[in-house]
């Protein structure tokens, strides 16, 4: 391990000199890696030269005490060595919540990875949900279609919005008619584009539609969808047919006052953290390796499973009795 640590932080460049290995730069991401960018051709590993850049994260060393340990963070939130908790629990009415299924991953996994190994392990239990809440990190339109292909699963959670929608406060995506059959796409102007062609983006493919440049300069709405002074055609990138329909359907549902009230239910995941995190200790790991730290997340979750059903109340009109309450029963019956 001391090995890894040293050839992890040091390197040897052209003329044998010992030198410090440089930080990773952002725009260089992991799954750009060997995909030709746009105007440079050039190459992310180009820009990120890996012989004199510190490993990803996912495969550095960060801590002695526990070789598996990773660094993770979340941008202006939160930032930790160690692992990652997905529990699932459920909501029915009338009935105590309980988490039914845990998994631990290493800190820097995406937890949309995930998914469909929690779902598989749930169909295998025989506890296969119709719906599944889930936070906005599990959710893609690429889960939703294997959710429900796969394994007749439901998923209700936001579909990211459009991160580029703020450039183009005018004209989203969703407004621009898609023509699957003849491949092209009609602007809300009415203009209808060339046909688009295949292309790769983040490894995944994509469907690029480029309208043209004449077009869009003579419209008078231009800077609206474009965004741009420059007379640029409005570009836009699909997704393959049923993932894009996926992805327009529940942004537009997304926004409706039936589907927030929903959605809602899945508030008491975010109350079953708070729970397992500060009742019970879940972020302070007691044991080394991934494998010991997933005993410890299962244990956790199954003495939080006795607590809810000792204390649940099958009459909702009944409030539960308080510790001193049970404390004078208790005295009352001795």
């Amino acid at each position: 391990m001391l090995r890894q640590v040293w050839v992890q932080q040091y390197w040897y460049d052209e003329s044998g000199q010992l030198r410090w290995r440089e930080a990773k730069v952002s725009r260089a991401r992991k799954s750009r890696e060997g995909t030709a960018r746009r105007r440079s051709g050039t190459t992310a590993a180009d820009d990120d030269a890996e012989s004199a850049r510190v490993p990803w994260s996912g495969v550095e060393v960060v801590s002695p005490h526990d070789p598996q340990a990773r660094f993770s963070h979340k941008p202006g939130k939160v930032e930790w060595v160690g692992y990652k908790d997905h529990q699932t629990e459920t909501c029915d009415e009338q009935r105590p919540n309980l988490i039914v299924h845990v998994v631990t991953t290493l800190a820097p996994e995406q937890d949309v990875g995930v998914v469909n190994a929690i779902h598989t392990a749930l169909v295998g239990q025989r506890m296969t949900p119709a719906e599944h809440l889930l936070d906005s990190g599990y959710v893609t339109p690429e889960t939703v279609h294997r959710a429900s292909t796969a394994h007749g699963i439901t998923i209700v959670g936001p579909v990211r919005q459009d991160p580029r929608a703020v450039e183009r406060p005018g004209f989203a995506k969703e407004d621009f008619h898609v023509d699957w059959r003849s491949e092209t796409v009609t602007c809300p102007q009415g203009t209808t584009s060339p046909q688009w062609k295949p292309t790769m983006a983040d490894g995944k493919p994509r469907l690029s539609v480029l309208f043209r440049r004449a077009d869009c300069r003579a419209c008078m709405v231009r800077q609206q969808c474009t965004g741009n002074v420059d007379g640029k055609g409005r570009h836009l990138l699909l997704l393959p047919e049923p993932l894009q329909q996926i992805q327009t359907r529940n942004r537009a549902q997304q926004q409706t006052p039936e589907w927030k009230q929903r959605y809602a239910l899945r508030a008491g995941c975010e109350a079953t953290v708070s729970e397992t995190v500060h009742a019970h200790g879940l972020r302070h790991c007691r044991y080394r390796g991934l494998a010991k730290t997933h005993v410890q997340h299962v244990l956790t979750a199954a003495g939080t499973n006795i607590i809810r059903l000792a204390q649940h109340q099958p009459d909702p009109g009944r409030r539960p009795r308080s510790r001193l309450q049970e404390l004078f029963h208790t005295m009352a019956d001795g």
